[in-house]
């Protein structure tokens, strides 16, 4: 059933731009950066930052809590992240201070599917896509993510009234293309080659 569910959401998703990562292995996530909560103490809060990223909610809290606790024994280990969202539907948000191409987590206890919408630094809608919970043939226990071009947030929200999940390992890859690093493509790196070759045979003619 599980098998069966997670096809039928690629196919909703699209193929153009094979955003659904299942995988903490999936190579969009190479070279990834970690926050797994730990060390960090047990506490409630409707925002919570970690470095680049700010999980936050306007209905109920976020909570660091130890693996297992109230329940939250669906996924990880250590401290992790419960959202205690009281809203219907649940709802809460990623923001990345600085842009991705992907991240994942490990996502744990969600019963309903949940929809996962991407947004980039001017607010304009990327791609949304589907996180399926329990309910929908997944199991319980899932490691989900997105990769796109230009992430500035994800935007997540149950499909069916109140849920909450539990949040580990979360995993996120730096978007390159938007920031101060520029990896030449290789048409441009081509015409540079050109360039050069023919600065050199123009130096060389006029030598002769």
């Amino acid at each position: 059933m599980k098998k069966y569910a997670l096809t039928a959401l690629l196919l909703i998703t699209g193929t153009s731009n094979a955003a659904l990562i299942t995988s903490s292995t999936d190579p969009v996530l190479t070279g990834s950066s970690l926050v797994n909560f730990d060390g960090t103490l047990t506490q409630s809060a409707p925002s919570l930052t970690f470095g680049d990223i700010t999980f936050s909610t306007t209905g109920g809290t976020l909570r660091i809590e130890p693996f297992g606790v109230g329940g939250s024994g669906w996924m990880g280990s250590g401290q992790t992240l419960t959202t205690r969202l009281t809203s219907s539907p649940s709802s809460f948000s990623i923001d990345f201070s600085t842009t991705v191409s992907a991240f994942g987590m490990n996502w744990g206890a969600a019963n309903p599917n949940w929809n996962v919408d991407l947004f980039d630094t001017s607010n304009t809608l990327l791609e949304s896509i589907v996180f399926v919970g329990g309910n929908g043939g997944a199991t319980f226990s899932e490691f989900y993510g997105a990769s796109n071009s230009g992430i500035a947030r994800a935007v997540f929200a149950s499909t069916s009234g109140f849920d909450w999940i539990i949040i580990d390992d979360f995993q996120y890859v730096t978007d390159m293309t938007n920031g101060s690093v520029t990896v030449p493509e290789p048409m441009s790196v081509a015409l540079l080659g050109v360039g050069l070759a023919g600065i050199g045979f123009s130096r060389k003619k006029k030598t002769a």
